[in-house]
């Protein structure tokens, strides 16, 4: 969670009520938000004919309202496996086997021999490392034997470089290789990448059932994906509960009708455990455990493949981050100096600078802030991360008090939609809630910062 951030000028209205989706929500049926703003929605579809047909004087028509709605369509399909006639909205005018087979055309439509120029010029700047874990799996997925593996691949050692040489290898083969994070920013880095979440339909209430499955149908477009799939990799996967894992599993056995680990598919895992472990809220570190991937009956059957050699510090030959990186994988690992009295890790002096409060921290993190802070470029140079949101608005109210100006207050909309429900959603109720993502009910912004 970061501290402070980009400057931003606020509204010159005192007082400002914001929607927040918490609060309100809209009596408007999909087809009544259709006709009311399809045009809008349509626009950039008109502005690509035009230029596509040269006639700058196209308007508006029923096929270009009928584009947009398969695009609308095809985001349905994608997040839920149903049409828009299956959750109340007009139908793109499309062949129905067209709609659900564009699930598995997306993962077949890449150029293979644009993709295979680039492998041959990607294969050959593989370090050591990294060409044994490409060669390995390579194998294992030509085989057709399918295999369980994990790549451990701190930060800086190329595990994006080598996941994409892996996906683009595949699919210059004409093959189907998925590409999934636990994460939409982790899954916004592979070509084709989403996140497993909305991928394979996980269910949201995993940690009350004991034996989940991927909520999908053998006839479903995800459901063909699976079943012809050469490569499943997830990456982050150390963010991800144990039982995510094993309802894949049991999804695969199904839809592919293989009683073998993942129906037979091969699974590459990777992250790094020294990082990130999954976050289960309201838990204790013996829950986070217990959820953890390692703790699954899965994680037996897996092989390990390492990568160490931080590519930043071989590439740019600088000593001072080949001793910081040796230091972080040293804590990660658990072999640093650990002291018995307090049970705490002890840093090596030359590790960082050492702050006795959070004044102090904030004193060198953001110094002149008063003056500076109308700098965009500084401003983006610098932050403050936290672990919990409670010290990151302790702290961005006392740098927000250093900045000259009226402190504006915008309030969230607190009212309910329908009346009938004003008793079991009391004002105090609403104004109290604190959700993850979402602004505070009272926001407190001065103008130039956010």
């Amino acid at each position: 969670m970061a501290v402070f951030g980009v400057a931003a000028e606020n509204s010159n209205d005192e007082v400002t009520q914001y929607q927040m989706g918490r609060y309100v929500s809209s009596n408007e049926a999909p087809t009544d938000l259709w006709h009311k703003y399809k045009d809008h929605m349509a626009e950039d579809i008109l502005h690509q004919m035009r230029l596509r047909t040269s006639n700058a004087d196209l308007q508006m028509n029923e096929e270009i309202h009928n584009e947009a709605l398969i695009l609308i369509e095809d985001m349905c399909l994608m997040l839920t496996n149903k049409v828009l006639i299956q959750i109340g909205m007009i139908g793109s005018n499309r062949p129905m086997f067209d709609s659900f087979d564009q699930e598995f055309r997306r993962e077949a439509q890449y150029d293979s021999e644009t993709l295979r120029e680039m492998v041959d010029r990607t294969v050959l700047l593989l370090n050591q490392q990294q060409k044994y874990a490409y060669d390995t799996l390579m194998k294992v997925v030509n085989d057709g034997t399918g295999g369980f593996y994990f790549l451990d691949a701190p930060g800086g050692t190329g595990k994006t470089f080598l996941l994409s040489l892996i996906l683009a290898t595949i699919r210059s083969q004409n093959g189907i290789a998925l590409a999934l994070a636990s994460s939409g920013i982790a899954a916004t880095l592979l070509e084709g990448g989403r996140t497993a979440q909305s991928a394979l339909k996980l269910p949201l209430n995993l940690q009350i059932n004991e034996t989940p499955t991927c909520n999908l149908s053998r006839n479903s477009a995800m459901a063909k994906v699976l079943q012809q799939t050469r490569l499943i990799i997830w990456d982050e996967c150390t963010m991800a509960h144990k039982k995510s894992l094993e309802a894949l599993d049991r999804s695969m056995q199904d839809l592919r009708n293989n009683k073998n680990r993942f129906g037979g598919a091969m699974i590459l895992l990777a992250g790094d455990f020294r990082q990130i472990l999954p976050v289960v809220p309201r838990s204790t570190p013996a829950d986070e455990l217990n959820a953890c991937l390692k703790s699954s009956i899965l994680w037996k059957y897996i092989k390990t493949l390492k990568l160490s050699i931080n590519m930043r510090v071989e590439l740019q030959e600088d000593q001072s981050g080949k001793v910081f990186s040796k230091q972080l994988l040293d804590i990660g690992n658990g072999i640093i100096a650990v002291d018995t009295s307090s049970g705490y890790i002890t840093f090596p002096t030359n590790f960082c600078n050492f702050c006795e409060s959070k004044t102090e921290l904030m004193e060198m993190v953001f110094p002149n802030i008063a003056q500076n802070y109308v700098n965009h470029i500084w401003l983006s140079e610098r932050v403050i991360l936290a672990a919990k949101n409670v010290d990151v608005n302790e702290m961005n109210f006392h740098i927000q008090e250093k900045i000259a100006g009226e402190l504006k207050n915008y309030k969230s909309v607190d009212s309910i939609t329908n009346e009938d429900e004003v008793v079991n959603y009391p004002t105090e109720f609403l104004n109290s809630l604190e959700l993850p993502g979402l602004p505070p009910h009272n926001l407190q912004l001065k103008i130039g910062s956010l």
